[in-house]
């Protein structure tokens, strides 16, 4: 089994009982000491072309996953990642190209329908949009069933910023599933992407249905700590 970059492992035999055999306890270590400082990979940490720390500073060996590409999106590799089914990344990548290419002419088309003597307050950048879409349809409380005196109750919990995010994008592409079939995927998601930038569509009402249920069992509330 391949270990972590900048980890080791190893076993520690603690003694027990006589009737018990001794167990074996994984320690995890780091290979690197507290002088050591993080490795910059970004662009934006260099800054007239000077490194952010001084060159007789140990450095630690950057992560596999890391990149210094600038087209680098960790919130839409994520939201390919939900998307592609069977290992078809590039499809689910092919989807996600020709819903941002529909956003960008759609977005663009409206301003330029638009008469000179009106003020255009238009985003026609699709990342922004996908980025403004996301933080529109994320749930700030989520609902928990917790069983208490043989009966289960529906509970209102607040929710991790990964929980929070993972809904979004979950319900973003359910409801795109969920339309008319003989319409493109590509053609739905850009429909709810440019919907939920608007604080409209069918994912922010689903949010506000979910945050109305925990609403109307705020009673049961006191029934997370346990």
């Amino acid at each position: 089994m391949a270990l972590p970059m900048g980890r080791v492992i190893s076993f520690a035999y603690q003694k027990t009982c006589k009737l018990c055999s001794p167990c074996a306890a994984k320690l995890w270590y780091s290979i690197y000491t507290p002088k050591y400082v993080e490795p910059a990979v970004k662009t934006d940490q260099f800054e007239d072309g000077k490194l952010p720390f001084d060159v007789s500073t140990p450095v630690k060996a950057a992560p596999l996953w890391s990149t210094s590409s600038f087209t680098h999106d960790p919130l839409l590799l994520k939201f390919v990642n939900i998307i592609q089914k069977k290992g078809e990344k590039e499809l689910a990548s092919s989807l996600i190209r020709k819903t941002f290419e529909l956003i960008k002419l759609r977005q663009v088309e409206k301003i330029n329908t638009a008469s000179p003597d009106e003020p255009v307050d238009v985003e026609a950048n699709p990342e922004q949009i996908f980025y403004s879409a996301i933080e529109n349809c994320k749930p700030i409380l989520g609902l928990q069933n917790v069983e208490r005196g043989g009966r289960t109750y529906q509970v209102p919990t607040p929710l991790k910023e990964n929980r929070r995010r993972f809904l979004a994008m979950k319900w973003l592409i359910e409801a795109a599933n969920t339309k008319d079939p003989t319409i493109p995927f590509y053609q739905q998601l850009a429909d709810e992407l440019l919907n939920a930038h608007q604080n409209t569509g069918a994912v922010i009402k689903r949010k506000r249905d979910l945050h109305k249920q925990c609403e109307a069992n705020r009673a049961y509330a006191h029934f997370r700590w346990w």
